[in-house]
C-alpha cells in the first residue's frame, strides 16, 4: 500500500492524530469516518446489523464457508477445511485502527491520542481514579463495588468530582465509564444506575453462558441509556466472533491478553500480541474498534498494541500503583515490590476460595502474586489450615500482603515494570509521552 497521502516522515504523527486514512474503495463503509452526522452523535459502531460488512480492500473477498463447520466457528480470514488460505488482508485493513481511533475521539472528545483507558478494577477503581484518568486525557472507568448498589453511590460521587474537574462535558453523558460484574450482580440495579447517571460507557465481561448472557445485558443497558456505549471484554477469538456477529454487537471490544491481572481466561488465554491481530483480521468487517488489555504498563506496551491493530490500550495493574487507587498500602507496596511476573504471578482460584468467593464462571480465574498461601498449598497443607492462617492475617493490616503474607494480591504479569507510586494523571501523561517519542523515533527508520 502506498502512503502517498501522508509523507513517510509524517506517518507517525498522522497515526497518533488520526489524520491518516488510507484510500478506500466505495465498498469500505467501516474505515471511512462518518459523514452523515453519526460522528457528531458519537456513533462508534458502523452498523448494528448482525451481518458483517466488507473489509477495506476491494481485493479481499471472504473464502467460501467450509462445509460442515459450525456457523461462525472460523474467521473469514482463516484457513478453510481444505487448507486453502484466503488472501492476506491488506495494510489498509490493518491500519483501520487509525480510523477507529478517530471515531473514538469523536465519541469521547476529552481524550487524547494515543488513548489510554483506566480499567474498571473491582473496588480498586473508584471515582477519584476514574476522574483523574479522564482529566489527563484518558478514559477512566469505575469498577464494580462490593455490592451492586455501590455503583450508583460511586457515580454520585463521580458526578460531584466532575463538576470541578475541568473536563469538557459531552452532551448528557459523564466523561467516565463504569464496569459491571453482572454474572453475580443485579441487572436491574445496574440498568438503574446507568439510566440515572449516563456514563459514557459500560464495560461488560465474564458471562457464564457466553454471548447469550451478553446480548441480554447489552439490550437492557442500551434501553436504560442509549447514549452509553457498550464495551465488551473478551479473551479468545471465538468470543470476538460471537460478539461481532451477534444481534447486539458491542461498540468496543476489549481484547484481554493472558498477562492481565484479576480474572481472565482460565486455560485458553494467550498474549494480546498474538490474539489482537488475529481478532483484528477476523473482525475487520464489523467496524468494531479494539482496545488492547493485559500487560501494558508503559509507552512501550502502548506502541506494541497500536502496532498490532489496537485503537488504544487499557491498563489496570499500573493504576494499582496510583495515588488515587482504592487500595491498602500493603497491597500497593507488594505490586511495586514484585518482579519477574512470569515466576511471581499465576492464575488460581485458591485466593477466591480463601476469601469466600465462589461461583465464578469456570472459564475465568484470577492472576495473583504468589505468597505463603500458595506455597503452603503446593506443600500439601490442608485448605482448612491455610484458610485459618489467611483469616488471621487479614486482621494484621498491611502485613497481610507480601511474600510472607497470606491474602490475595491480584495483579498482572507486568508487575516487574511497575517501580513506584504516582498520580494517575502523571501515569497517563507519562505513558502517552513515552509512546509518542517511541513512535516518532521509529518513523525515521
Amino acid at each position: 500500500m502506498s502512503l502517498t497521502k501522508v509523507p513517510q516522515r509524517r506517518w507517525a504523527s498522522a497515526l497518533l492524530s488520526g489524520k491518516y486514512r488510507p484510500a478506500l474503495s466505495t465498498h469500505a463503509p467501516i474505515a471511512e469516518s462518518p459523514t452523515d452526522g453519526s460522528r457528531r452523535k458519537g456513533n462508534i459502531s458502523a452498523s448494528r446489523q448482525p451481518h458483517l460488512m466488507r473489509c477495506a480492500s476491494t481485493s479481499y473477498r471472504p473464502h467460501p464457508k467450509p462445509v460442515n463447520t459450525r456457523p461462525f466457528s472460523v474467521s473469514v480470514a482463516s484457513r478453510s477445511r481444505n487448507n486453502t488460505a484466503t488472501p492476506d488482508l491488506t495494510m489498509e485493513n490493518k491500519l483501520q485502527s487509525v480510523t477507529f481511533r478517530e471515531r473514538l475521539a469523536a465519541a469521547y472528545p476529552w481524550t487524547t491520542a494515543p488513548l489510554i483507558v483506566g480499567a474498571p478494577m473491582r473496588v480498586m477503581s473508584g471515582p477519584d481514579l476514574a476522574v483523574a484518568v479522564s482529566r489527563a486525557g484518558g478514559f477512566g472507568f469505575i469498577g464494580p463495588g462490593l455490592k451492586p448498589e455501590s455503583t450508583a453511590a460511586d457515580l454520585e460521587t463521580t458526578k460531584g468530582l466532575l463538576a470541578s474537574s475541568g473536563i469538557p462535558q459531552h452532551g448528557a453523558v459523564l466523561p467516565v465509564g463504569v464496569g459491571f460484574q453482572i454474572w453475580n450482580g443485579n441487572l436491574d440495579v445496574s440498568a438503574s444506575a446507568v439510566s440515572q447517571y449516563r456514563p459514557a460507557a459500560a464495560w461488560l465481561f465474564a458471562p457464564r453462558n457466553g454471548q447469550t448472557d451478553v446480548d441480554v445485558w447489552t439490550k437492557r443497558l442500551r434501553e436504560a441509556s442509549p447514549e452509553t456505549k457498550i464495551w465488551l471484554q473478551i479473551g479468545t477469538l471465538q468470543e470476538a466472533l460471537d460478539a461481532a456477529r451477534s444481534a447486539s454487537p458491542p461498540d468496543v471490544l476489549v481484547v484481554q491478553g493472558a498477562e492481565a491481572g484479576g480474572h481472565g481466561r482460565t486455560s485458553d488465554g494467550i498474549g494480546f500480541i498474538t490474539l489482537l491481530p488475529e481478532i483484528a483480521d477476523a473482525t475487520c468487517e464489523s467496524g468494531i474498534p479494539l482496545i488492547a488489555a493485559g500487560g501494558v504498563a508503559d509507552g512501550r506496551g502502548v506502541v506494541a498494541a497500536l502496532g498490532v491493530g489496537a485503537a488504544g490500550v487499557a491498563m489496570g495493574t499500573r493504576f494499582l500503583a496510583s495515588q488515587e487507587a482504592r487500595i491498602k498500602k500493603g497491597y500497593q507496596d507488594e505490586v511495586v515490590r514484585a518482579t519477574d511476573g512470569g515466576a511471581s504471578t499465576l492464575r488460581t482460584h485458591l485466593y477466591n476460595h480463601l476469601r469466600g468467593t465462589f461461583g465464578w464462571p469456570e472459564q475465568f480465574s484470577p492472576r495473583t502474586i504468589i505468597n505463603r498461601s500458595w506455597v503452603e498449598k503446593q506443600a500439601g497443607t490442608a485448605f482448612e489450615d491455610i484458610k485459618k492462617l489467611h483469616d488471621d492475617a487479614v486482621s494484621k493490616g498491611d502485613g497481610a500482603w507480601g511474600p510472607d503474607g497470606w491474602t490475595a494480591t491480584y495483579a498482572g504479569a507486568n508487575v516487574g515494570l511497575i517501580r513506584g507510586v504516582a498520580g494517575a494523571g502523571e501515569i497517563v501523561e507519562g505513558t502517552r509521552n513515552e509512546a509518542v517519542k517511541i513512535i516518532q523515533t521509529l518513523s525515521g527508520l
